[in-house]
């Protein structure tokens, strides 16, 4: 079951949906060919074709690891970072944005040039820490993370009551997310721009 807009909470935006870099189907497709392979010269050299009857066991393997992926979904929203994933039986994991305390990605040389990584989420709760493996584009996946949390900060701060920051200081902590390599130069001065348009 996919991720629907009717999971959302009243008022909550999505703002991404991610998955798992389709590396992961391949230790099933490869199987699926050195089997099919085998059966093939099996058949030709006893001339008995019965022997591909086998490929069903692969195929079914194969189809299975393809489901579930395509139900493995990472979700970004507004409000929180939901994991959802099953084929048969859903599951769903929610780690609300101002329970994170820190967002980080790992990527191996692999990782780097296929464009797959980890991100892991150190929350508040009793959870701990959260790695989603495999997932495609993690730098991205994690800077959406840690703007959204930045976000969410600054509307409960506004909504609490309690006066929103000042447009210096909102550019020093932009500043700061800079310097930390959360976000490029670019984002800043776009961010920056719009700030001061503002006075």
């Amino acid at each position: 079951m996919s991720f629907t807009k009717k999971q959302l909470l009243e008022g909550e935006r999505l703002i991404i949906l991610a998955r798992q870099h389709t590396i992961v189907l391949l230790k099933p497709l490869l199987l699926n060919i050195v089997v099919l392979a085998l059966l093939i010269g099996l058949s030709v050299y006893s001339r008995k074709a019965w022997f591909l009857a086998f490929y069903i066991v692969p195929l079914v393997y194969f189809l299975w690891e393809y489901l579930a992926w395509r139900s493995r979904q990472y979700i970004l929203t507004d409000r929180r970072v939901v994991i959802q994933k099953g084929v048969l039986s859903i599951t769903s994991f929610d780690a609300p944005l101002d329970k994170i305390n820190n967002v980080f990605h790992q990527q191996s040389l692999m990782g780097r040039l296929f464009r797959y990584g980890e991100v892991g989420l150190e929350t508040a709760s009793e959870q701990g820490t959260t790695i989603f493996e495999f997932l495609s584009k993690p730098l991205d996946f994690k800077n959406h993370i840690v703007r959204q949390r930045e976000l969410y900060r600054s509307d409960s701060y506004t909504a609490g009551g309690v006066a929103q920051p000042s447009i210096p200081q909102l550019i020093e902590e932009l500043a700061s997310l800079r310097d930390r390599n959360i976000i490029s130069e670019t984002e800043f001065q776009e961010k920056k721009r719009a700030l001061l348009e503002k006075i």
